[in-house]
């Protein structure tokens, strides 16, 4: 008994610094005593399940979410969706990015029923709480807390560049050109449905930024 309840203590401990690990600033939000009885509460009742402490912690934005003694920080949930986010796309597949240069080479013909996707490390977020802006003011170089506007909703995209995880909020015309192509809609279609939803946006501005940060590759 003394030697499992070693053990027991050992995977707790360990599962404890992976969730630190994984949502650093959802324990900034709450505190380190908070998060710490938080994430014991959870490693109780959501036990790993596979032999891969990266995939663990997937369950803690929903568990956050109905957790009553935090029901008054409604959007920590989300916030801790955007930190899994990350934690996904940094153990993502790669795939080869496509290029401008890829692009230029398709035939003027072929461009609208070209089909681009989301490189698989991407993840799309949509929040009622602006939780890029909540996550950038708890980084060391990051924003202000003043800046923070609860009232204020968010779309994120989250991707994996060069080996790092990046982040950036997006237009509602980005928003819809992205899930338009996670719905494999080929280009044309997918820049008339972000045009609709948006009609000031800028179908070649966007689909250039998302070319610069390697966040699409070719569906052949």
């Amino acid at each position: 008994e003394h030697r499992l309840a070693v053990h027991r203590n050992n995977v707790r401990h360990a599962l404890l610094n992976v969730l630190e690990a994984a949502f650093p600033v959802v324990r900034q939000l709450v505190g380190a005593e908070c998060f710490t009885a938080t994430a014991l509460a959870f490693i109780a009742r959501h036990p790993p399940h596979r032999p891969a402490l990266y995939e663990y912690g997937g369950n803690l934005p929903v568990f956050l979410a109905a957790f009553r003694p935090l029901t008054e920080l409604p959007w920590l949930a989300d916030v801790a969706r955007l930190e899994w986010a990350r934690n996904e796309a940094l153990f993502a597949a790669e795939q080869e990015p496509l290029t401008p240069a890829r692009l230029a080479a398709v035939p003027v013909c072929e461009l609208p029923e070209l089909r681009p996707q989301p490189h698989p490390s991407v993840r799309l977020l949509e929040s009622s709480w602006p939780i890029h802006t909540i996550w950038d003011a708890h980084q060391p170089a990051g924003g202000s807390l003043g800046a923070v506007d609860l009232e204020r909703a968010e779309t994120v995209l989250v991707w994996r560049q060069n080996g790092t995880v990046r982040q950036r909020p997006l237009t509602g015309g980005e928003f819809a050109l992205l899930a338009a192509f996670v719905a494999n809609c080929p280009l044309a279609e997918a820049a008339g449905v972000a045009g609709a939803q948006d009609p000031k946006f800028d179908f070649a501005a966007a689909l250039a930024r998302l070319l610069s940060d390697s966040a699409l590759v070719q569906q052949f």
